[in-house]
């Protein structure tokens, strides 16, 4: 996916990732919004429509996850708390990924 969470730990020790870093930095915005097209687009050639279902719930917070970015950018008050909450996403985006490849009917 497009975390660069961990690149950036990594790059504290490994100052050789840091032109890695940069254009992750770049791209990520891209891969984010690259993911919610390709997953509308998935949902409704599998189902034949848009509806509710497990792969709905990963679009969701992936949809959620880039408001998330997008308000922490524009807005003062939320600028400081933003990326935390865009992480904690992510991480619940893997849990979610992972239950969809797994049992996709679940829901």
């Amino acid at each position: 996916m497009g975390a660069i969470y961990p690149l950036k730990q990594k790059m504290k020790t490994n100052k050789k990732l840091i032109p890695v870093y940069r254009v992750m930095r770049v791209v990520h915005p891209a891969v984010g919004a690259a993911m919610i097209l390709i997953g509308l687009l998935h949902g409704s050639m599998v189902l034949g429509q848009l509806r509710l279902h497990s792969g709905s719930l990963v679009v969701l917070t992936l949809i959620v996850m880039a408001l998330v970015a997008v308000a922490g950018n524009k807005l003062a008050a939320f600028r400081k708390i933003w990326r935390p909450i865009h992480r904690g996403l992510g991480m619940v985006l893997v849990v979610l990924l992972l239950a969809h490849l797994i049992f996709p009917w679940w829901l």
